[in-house]
């Protein structure tokens, strides 16, 4: 049966059909009726779009497995990128200290990390700046402030290396750096989704989902801002420290000098510490 569009004038308005007749709607009550009807098709249109918003939403949101998933794919993919952050720590006493960051990676061999960190644990204000690049033979050990440059060669960057020079290797790095978003997958046990939220980047607003996510029970857990149309960590919160970045480049091409050293003039060479 073909549903009717609407009334036509004559069934809004016969003649005498509705004159205030005993036992009849009188035209003030068809009038009435009318009104009533289109009312009701307004809300019933107007529930069936926001039913059908909630059925599109629900069909394009994803699981928060399915946005892990993504971050792992698209950092297991990188071999070459950069990231500048700044960084701010928070001690057990609830002080805080601000720091700066880049670090850029070019596989296998080659990276650059210089910046001031926060201070940890409190009661200080961070490193100074320092600048480590490792150019494929040597690593070179910068510190402005001192002016002083020491230099270790690549080779020795060994995980059996004396102290903390196996830490300094670029697959250490490397691995210290990304380690969390390559293995994303490994954290959708108990991950949740928290909310959606637009955050700033590169001048500019990008959605994000806003999820959390740990190690194991009782271990660290991180709160990430995942950008949506790029699954890049443009932001990582934890107990202790906050990161949010300000730079992110995968698999673009980088400057051949951010892997290269020159001490300046007057840098006295100095021992590395082992």
């Amino acid at each position: 049966m073909p549903l009717r569009r609407g009334f036509s004038d004559r069934e809004r308005f016969t003649d005498a059909t509705f004159q205030d007749k005993p036992g009849r709607v009188g035209a003030a009550g068809a009038g009435a009726s009318v009104c009533c009807a289109r009312r009701m098709k307004q809300a019933v249109r107007i529930g069936l779009c926001g039913l059908f918003s909630l059925v599109a939403l629900a069909q394009t949101q994803p699981s928060v497995a399915e946005i892990l998933q993504k971050v792992s794919q698209t950092y297991k993919a990188v071999s070459e990128y950069e990231f500048v952050a700044d960084l701010t720590a928070r001690d057990a006493a609830g002080s805080t200290s601000a720091g700066h960051m880049l670090f850029a990676f070019r596989s296998p061999n080659r990276y650059r990390m210089e910046g001031a960190v926060p201070d940890m644990e409190g009661g200080g204000s961070g490193s100074g700046k320092v600048i480590m690049v490792v150019d494929g033979s040597t690593l070179w050990t910068y510190e402005p402030g001192s002016n002083e440059c020491c230099t270790v060669p690549a080779s020795e960057l060994t995980a059996n290396a004396p102290g903390d020079l196996g830490d300094a290797s670029p697959a250490a790095m490397d691995q210290f750096m990304t380690w969390r978003y390559r293995g994303a997958t490994g954290f959708a046990e108990g991950a949740k989704f928290l909310r959606d939220e637009a955050i700033e980047f590169g001048g500019a607003k990008v959605d994000c989902y806003v999820v959390t996510v740990s190690q194991k029970k009782g271990e660290n857990t991180y709160t990430w801002w995942v950008d949506k149309l790029h699954s890049r960590i443009l932001r990582e919160d934890s107990a202790k420290s906050s990161s949010v970045f300000t730079t992110i480049k995968l698999n673009e091409p980088l400057s051949d000098d951010l892997f290269k050293f020159e001490p300046p003039p007057g840098a006295r060479k100095a021992e590395c510490q082992r």
